[in-house]
């Protein structure tokens, strides 16, 4: 059986450094309480800490006797620390035949402080061809007992085991222990198929832990991951997850590594949803799939191309079956952890594809891109529009006596099955002087933008060329004014800084006065209009001793001139020209409390119309406490969310998430999760209810060896 868990062979790495390296070339230094020659000078006996260095290692015995004519070194009650590996090896009795690096021990304990991993291995013999035995071998990665055979939480035993220097190994028998407990007994069969765990060395070829799973629409599910590699820059995972209520979906996923920047990730997760009472067949398709990849590929250091594959059958999919190695949670940890890429909201009516290759040298930034929305929502999906393909040029800001210049290009090819599309052109020029007077610090920018429409189907557009043209002025001003007080509150001396930044920002955009009506291509063209507006607003600070931003309040307001001209009865109030007045403060403290709060008050009758409260707490009363309100008028929302987490024990804790929609009067999802915490592994079971559906689910976790079950994450 191939095993990954024969991590005694970090032995075979420390051994030849002992003898090859040092100890065969030249005489021995060795120090100890005392040395004495036997047999007329062929033997030398040290007794009492013995030690001997060598380059990266340090070698401790009580006693240690050498053999000049043989070149054996026989250890008694003997350590190794090993600085290159970061590992300690301790042992009662050894030799070691220095001339042909063969190492006996009777009984051997290896502790890998990187990995975590305590090996215990009797009978270990390694020979000239760097092939390993031991008659039996226990892993764990929780305390073992060097001298009792006192058994760990959990371990992995092997019998009579083998190992090869290509790394395949066999081994008579394997076994799982709970304690003292087996609970998974593996012989050695021809017709038994291999077990590979990744733990220190790259995964073999085998089955990896399986997953277990449970949903009251999928019934109970089981998934045993089987791992495929092809090359050591190329490998499959297939894992089918088998449910009582809807058969087999099917999981398959390749990594692909050539360096750190040049990988790439593809999965393919689909189902034949055959027709039972569960599958909701009049909203989803029979064949459901979620195809899904990323591709980093860095051939210079100032040239770069990426690619993003996200499809899928529809948007149900993914919240219904967010279970196993292919579900949307695992998947987006791995893309997030792989390349620093998210991936969109399983709720999302719409998947992006994407492509774009970058250039960035110097001042010049220039970016070829194309996209593909996969659209699974409510409406005519002929009338998507597709950004299908895009470039980007940039000359980045340059300083020439004091002012900065810049200067953009942008080309796009929008299309669609149905309704106008087409070219859009647009070119940018900026200028930006940035200069201080007194103790005002200020910024004048100034911004010409053209934009050319070349449609295909020009739809309901009377003509297929159109043009637009502005331009925009920003000025912005602020100050920074500071003052530290002293205060004493009943013999208690408080000291804390307070500093004021007032700001203000007038904006204004003119349109060139020929301008017709343009398609609507990207965002920019929604915003296209004539403005004239004065933002104005305060920041304030209070910084203690050792606390910076303990305290910080901001209030800010917008004066629309382009509004304020349109007939005040027949404009609603959100539009009219002055703007809520937003409110925000924010304080913490020590990592152990935090809070924010956001509110908007409007000036034509609607009064506060947004409040956003969140409040955490960490170590009082509970381990955590985080509270979430929020409320909006305007768009009908009314959201309280509470989660609390709370260590009960050194080892046992919970944790408990609600959210509720007040208007509805309705729970939008309640979780509780109950998890057992010790040294070398993990437990947690939870519930999870929503309107929709229940589930239950549970995960066992050991150190350095993975988990079964679904992700848990550990209270904080």
């Amino acid at each position: 059986m191939k095993l990954l868990l024969v991590l005694i062979s970090l032995f075979l790495f420390i051994a030849p450094n002992l003898s090859s390296a040092s100890l065969s070339k030249g005489p021995i230094e060795i120090t100890a309480e005392r040395l004495e020659l036997l047999h007329g000078g062929e033997k030398l006996l040290a007794e009492g800490d013995v030690v001997f260095e060598g380059e990266g290692f340090l070698l401790y015995a009580k006693g240690a006797i050498y053999n000049r004519k043989t070149d054996w070194l026989e250890l008694f009650n003997f350590k190794i620390f090993d600085f290159i590996q970061n590992a300690t090896i301790k042992g009662n009795h050894a030799f070691l035949d220095l001339r042909n690096n063969e190492i006996f021990a009777d009984k051997i304990f290896i502790y890998l402080k990187k990995e975590g991993f305590r090996i215990k291995a009797w009978d270990f013999h390694k020979n000239a061809l760097n092939e390993y035995y031991a008659k039996r071998a226990l892993i764990s990665t929780c305390e073992i007992d060097c001298e009792k055979e006192d058994l760990p939480p959990w371990s992995f035993e092997v019998r009579d085991f083998f190992l090869a220097p290509e790394g395949e190994s066999f081994a008579r028998r394997t076994l799982f222990k709970v304690g003292n407990q087996t609970l998974i007994n593996i012989p050695k069969k021809p017709y038994f198929p291999g077990v590979s765990l990744p733990i220190l060395f790259p995964r073999k070829r085998g089955f990896l832990l399986p997953n277990l799973s449970q949903g009251n629409r999928f019934g109970l599910g089981l998934q045993v991951p089987y791992f495929i590699p092809i090359t050591d820059q190329l490998d499959f995972t297939l894992a089918p997850l088998y449910t009582t209520k809807r058969g087999f979906l099917w999981d398959l996923e390749s990594q692909i590594a050539f360096t750190k920047n040049n990988q790439a990730v593809f999965k393919l997760r689909y189902l034949n949803d055959y027709d039972k009472p569960e599958a909701p067949s009049t909203i989803s398709p029979k064949h459901r799939y979620w195809i899904t990849g990323k591709i980093d590929f860095i051939p210079r250091d100032y040239l770069d191309l990426h690619i993003d594959i996200d499809l899928l059958s529809d948007r149900y999919f993914l919240e219904e079956f967010n279970v196993g190695e292919g579900s949307f949670d695992r998947s987006r940890e791995l893309y997030l952890e792989r390349f620093g890429r998210d991936l969109e909201d399983k709720s999302q009516e719409y998947r992006t594809s994407r492509f774009w290759l970058q250039y960035i040298r110097n001042s010049l930034y220039g970016r070829f891109q194309s996209a593909y929305l996969d659209y699974n929502g409510i409406g005519n999906k002929k009338e998507i529009l597709q950004p299908l393909i895009g470039a980007h040029l940039r000359y980045l800001s340059t300083s020439l006596s004091n002012l900065l210049f810049g200067f953009t290009f942008d080309y796009n090819y929008y299309h669609r099955k149905e309704n106008y599309y087409g070219n859009r052109l647009g070119t940018s020029v900026e200028v930006t002087y940035p200069f201080s007077h007194s103790i005002f610090r200020n910024s004048l920018s100034f911004t010409y933008k053209g934009f050319a429409y070349l449609l295909n189907e020009p739809a309901n557009f009377t003509d297929k060329s159109l043009y637009q043209q502005f331009f925009e002025i920003n000025i912005t001003t602020h100050t920074l004014l500071g003052r530290t007080y002293s205060l004493d509150l009943k013999g208690i001396p408080i000291t804390f800084r307070h500093i004021l930044k007032p700001y203000m920002t007038f904006f204004h955009r003119s349109l060139s006065p020929e301008n017709p009506e343009v398609p609507q291509f990207s965002y920019e063209d929604y915003l296209i209009k004539k403005a004239k507006a004065l933002e104005y607003g305060v920041w304030q600070f209070i910084h203690l001793t050792n606390q910076r931003n303990f305290l910080v309040l901001r209030a800010y307001q917008r004066y629309d001139f382009t509004r304020a001209k349109r007939e005040v009865f027949a404009t609603p109030p959100e539009e009219r020209a002055l703007s809520d007045l937003y409110l925000q403060l924010m304080a913490q403290w020590m990592n152990k409390f935090s809070f924010r709060y956001d509110t908007a008050y409007n000036f034509y009758g609607l009064g506060f119309k947004k409040h956003t409260l969140t409040l955490s707490l960490r170590e009082y009363l509970l381990n955590q406490i985080s509270l979430t309100y929020q409320e909006d008028e305007a768009w009908k929302t009314r959201q309280l969310t509470l989660t609390l987490a709370h260590n009960l024990s050194r080892n046992f804790g919970m944790r408990y998430f609600v959210s509720r929609n007040l208007l509805k009067d309705e729970t939008t999802e309640q979780r509780i999760e109950a998890l057992w915490i010790h040294d070398c592994y993990f437990l947690g079971f939870g519930m999870t209810t929503t309107p929709r559906d229940t589930k239950f689910y549970f995960r066992i976790e050991l150190k350095g060896i993975g988990g079964i079950g679904e992700k848990i994450q550990p209270l904080p």
